[in-house]
């Protein structure tokens, strides 16, 4: 009896070592269930609409949420302005989407378009208008500022979001491998758009 027991236990122990080797992670920081950044309609922050097919119009879109009185947000825009220029001759851009501009209030957007031309930051900044209800809900369940999201040409969410300031040396050269690897795999995936 006692060797079925032992028997059971060591099966028991091996399935669950099994299913722990394997963490759904790369070690380019992409996950196996990637997930959709949510469909969204909009403007950005001159008032040209915008929606979330503006994925498709690059390789890798880094998007970072930030809110108008977070300092650690505003300092690293100059550095989000200078990655988006990199990012240009690669495939790649940066938006930016302010949560105090997400209901479309003009007193918010003029104080985000200040804060931005203080900053030198001349990236595309959008928000969402009230019909993108889960991307307005996924904006909502950030709760830590800034928040950075790497998109793929196809809408989908690469690996986990950097969250807290990009704007020292080794989380932007992490970023920047992590990126690269997108732009490299984008060569490879036949995407409709990419011709």
């Amino acid at each position: 009896m006692k060797k079925y027991v032992l028997l059971s236990l060591c099966l028991v122990l091996l399935l669950a070592l099994g299913s722990c080797g394997n963490s759904g992670s790369k070690d380019n920081g992409n996950e196996t269930d990637m997930q959709e950044f949510p469909s969204f309609t909009g403007l950005d922050l001159d008032g040209n609409s915008v929606n979330s097919d503006i994925f498709s119009e690059n390789s890798v879109t880094v998007v970072n949420f930030w809110f108008s009185s977070c300092s650690p947000c505003i300092g690293e825009l100059s550095e989000l302005d200078s990655l988006d220029q990199e990012l240009k001759e690669k495939g790649g851009a940066v938006i930016g989407i302010n949560t105090d501009t997400l209901n479309g209030d003009n007193s918010m957007i003029e104080e985000a378009k200040k804060i931005l031309m203080q900053q030198k930051a001349s990236y595309r900044n959008l928000y969402f208008d009230s019909n993108s209800g889960d991307a307005l809900d996924f904006a909502n369940s950030i709760t830590s500022f800034p928040t950075t999201y790497l998109v793929d040409r196809g809408g989908y969410i690469i690996g986990d979001p950097v969250v807290g300031s990009i704007d020292d040396e080794s989380t932007m050269k992490m970023l920047k491998k992590r990126i690269d690897k997108i732009i490299e795999d984008d060569k490879d995936v036949p995407y409709q758009d990419n011709e």
